[in-house]
């Protein structure tokens, strides 16, 4: 068994079949949205022309019940032909046959027929919370905290005087209740946030509270989105998890399983205080150690470097953050996913906000969160799943002509005009839209394989484990 996992081939099986299984769980994503509208229109008496999963050439097609069912080259989404609504020749096709004789739509009809693609979505996404509810999602526990780990010298959080183990009661008056990972937590309320500076309460110590204003620096490394400095660094222990052989901390008698609480006489918040005392070129550190046994010790290490490495170390490897399987009820999901649209939505159009059409994700970037969480763990897509339908929900029913909620709109206003709008009008406006639809597609796409190119090119980090010249006797 061992002399064929460890074949290339049986990699490149594991990747192409992850793939597919990402191309699936998308079309099927697409599949339910559309059906609504399928169904819809099959219960108020409408004729269906097609049904298409993807846009651009036809790479598979099947006519049952006069439907022709089509699944497309560019996996962009689908649409549902319909020659009673709305004309949609520039994404959908023209037809190929004469519907000219078919009695129109009603507003009424157009409007249950729209929105029931968002309603098949939005259940679709409830019935993946009740799977998540059901089986759980692991959980990096180390996110449930508001205190700060550690703050970057010469971040705008460090000017301001913020200070690892502050903790933080109030973002823009709204409390987070974590550290990441809902709308209104920590990151995300720095990120999403729609004013110029941020205000920020801080619990020092549990001996004052301290109220300060931080103008947020654009960060190059993440697309010009704000940050202050410690975003990067919740609380947590320093724990070793594995100690390098015959490195400082070896020789210092530092065990796998001990953490370390002070550096230099002062408390350490996060494993990264460690790390950047070494950066910063102190000569020796002095830790406060404690087994697991709950006995304490103080030792002296002098950073050093491996033979293999360039950077001076003191030979431990951190325990990461402790996952725990969690069963968040399904409310608890809709409701994150739904603030969470709304809050991106809000800094979009927010000026002093730093979140730009640029840094959403199209279908590129989609596939390759789903390929990447697939191969971590398969519930983690199942939670994924939560968040990208009730997008595709809420998203398309915004008043945009060629999404669901244009055709809402174009109905509202012939109900209210009790008379059709001329096609020519509305052909026109959605070849605008269609244009303007175009161009967005391109500008996420191209940014979504922008942020993939990086990654494929960032140096892979060795394996090899540091190695440490041994001391003479």
């Amino acid at each position: 068994m061992s002399f064929f996992s460890g074949l290339p081939w049986l990699e490149i099986v594991t990747v192409a079949g992850t793939i597919v299984l990402a191309l699936f769980l998308f079309g099927l994503t697409v599949a339910a949205h559309e059906f609504g509208h399928f169904w819809a229109a099959r219960r108020a008496g409408l004729v269906v022309e097609r049904f298409a999963i993807g846009f651009g050439p036809k790479m598979y097609s099947r006519v049952v019940d006069g439907v022709e069912w089509q699944i497309n080259l560019l996996p962009l989404g689908g649409f549902v032909q319909l020659p009673q609504m709305s004309p949609a020749e520039e994404l959908e096709g023209k037809s190929e046959k004469d519907f000219s004789d078919l009695p129109p739509a009603t507003p009424g009809a157009k409007i249950l027929t729209a929105l029931a693609g968002p309603v098949a979505s939005l259940g679709l996404g409830v019935l993946c919370a009740v799977g998540v509810w059901i089986f759980g999602v692991p959980t990096n526990m180390t996110y449930r905290t508001t205190t700060i780990g550690w703050v970057e010298p010469g971040t705008p959080a460090a000017k301001a005087g913020i200070l690892p183990g502050d903790v933080i009661l109030a973002i823009d008056h709204q409390r987070p209740e974590r550290w990441a990972g809902r709308p209104g937590a920590v990151v995300e309320s720095i990120l999403l946030g729609t004013d110029r500076e941020i205000l920020l309460e801080l619990d020092r110590e549990e001996k004052e509270i301290v109220t300060v204003k931080v103008l947020p620096e654009r960060n190059s490394e993440m697309e010009g989105l704000r940050r202050l400095g410690f975003e990067m660094y919740p609380a947590q222990p320093a724990r070793v998890d594995q100690v390098i052989a015959g490195g400082p901390a070896d020789r210092a008698g530092i065990r796998s399983g001990d953490s370390m609480i002070t550096l230099n006489g002062k408390k350490i918040w996060n494993p990264a205080a460690v790390k950047a005392a070494v950066e910063q070129g102190q000569e020796v550190l002095e830790l406060g150690i404690r087994r697991p046994s709950g006995e304490e010790m103080t030792v002296r290490i002098r950073p050093e470097r491996a033979t293999n490495r360039k950077d001076k170390m003191i030979g431990v490897i951190w325990k990461m953050g402790e996952l725990q399987v969690t069963h968040p009820t399904p409310q608890e999901q809709v409701g994150s996913a739904v603030g969470l649209v709304w809050r991106t939505l809000r800094a979009l159009v927010t000026p002093a906000s730093s979140v730009g059409l640029q840094h959403l994700s199209g279908p590129l970037g989609i596939f390759d969160r789903l390929v990447s969480l697939l191969r971590t763990d398969a519930r983690q897509v199942l939670y994924f799943s939560v968040i990208l339908n009730v997008n595709l929900a809420f998203l398309n029913l915004l008043p945009i002509p060629v999404l669901d909620g244009g055709h809402i709109l174009f109905s509202l206003v012939e109900a209210v005009r009790r008379r059709q709008l001329e096609s020519k009008t509305i052909v026109r406006i959605q070849t605008c839209f269609v244009v303007l639809l175009a161009g967005f597609f391109l500008l996420v796409t191209y940014h979504d394989s922008m942020r993939l190119k990086k990654r494929m090119e960032k140096p892979a980090e060795s394996g090899e484990m540091p190695v440490f010249r041994k001391e003479k006797q």
